[in-house]
């Protein structure tokens, strides 16, 4: 009998960054790493996350947030 795969735990983030106000979709399996899974920018299309993982929330909020931030470099 196979084993149902554990559906991913969805949370959105919101942020301001270089006066940009987004929302962040942040996801991760049960006890696994957190991925930035797709980022909403005020009055910008939506920037897709990274393959990049991180170990906590808040390290893949923070890295969101630079992502954010670099726009406008």
């Amino acid at each position: 009998m196979e084993q149902e795969q554990p559906e991913p735990i969805e949370e959105y983030v919101p942020g301001v960054a270089n006066g940009r106000h987004y929302m962040a979709r942040l996801s991760h399996l049960p006890d696994g790493p957190w991925r930035i899974d797709v980022i909403h920018v005020d009055s910008l299309a939506p920037l897709h996350g990274s393959e990049s993982t991180w170990a906590t929330r808040e390290e893949a909020a923070h890295a969101a947030d630079k992502q954010v931030a670099a726009l406008a470099c």
